[in-house]
């Protein structure tokens, strides 16, 4: 019996190894592609995570010029709206907002990213919340199909999809990642 003892407890043993670095492995995957400093960060195309938060850095800074960066020539942002309706092109409208902001007036927190990737086309998964002028406006869900081109990726088109007004309030902490 004790000769079965001694192997069972190294399988045991392992096992309880394997499940730690599995779970951790399944946090950590959250905490991968961490939030540049908004404020100090420069247009990154590098990967479709960068790009996702090079857009939401050109917001915050309010340069519709670093905006139109990490947009393919013909890409494209519409709104999937709660009666599941979509909106039309609304690229040119966005970029004319953030060309009016002044730096940190608007901040879109992207948070458990996720990114799909095959060769030189991927989407990124990415929900957000948004403060104007420090107050909590919305969030939601953005969803960005994107490109390499060269050695850049950029967004060929974004929708986004946002929760009903007033229910911001916890929705990062209860996002089911």
């Amino acid at each position: 019996m004790r000769a079965t003892s001694k192997r069972i407890t190294p399988l045991i043993a392992a096992l309880c190894l394997l499940t730690s670095c599995a779970e951790g492995t399944s946090k950590q995957k959250n905490a991968l592609y961490p939030a540049p400093d908004y404020a100090t960060a420069k247009l990154d195309l590098s990967t479709p995570q960068a790009t996702a938060y090079s857009m939401m850095i050109a917001m915050y800074r309010g340069d519709a010029d670093m905006g139109d960066q990490v947009f393919t020539e013909n890409g494209t942002l519409r709104r999937v709206k709660s009666d599941g309706t979509v909106s039309g092109d609304s690229r040119a409208r966005w970029q004319e907002w953030v060309g009016t902001l002044n730096i940190g007036q608007a901040h879109e927190e992207l948070f458990g990213l996720k990114v799909e990737q095959f060769e030189t086309l991927a989407t990124v998964w990415a929900p957000f919340t948004i403060t104007l002028d420090g107050k909590l406006v919305g969030c939601g869900v953005n969803q960005l199909s994107m490109v390499k081109q060269g050695d850049v990726w950029r967004i060929v088109s974004g929708m986004d999809v946002q929760v009903p007004k007033g229910s911001c309030e916890g929705f990062r902490e209860g996002y089911s990642f």
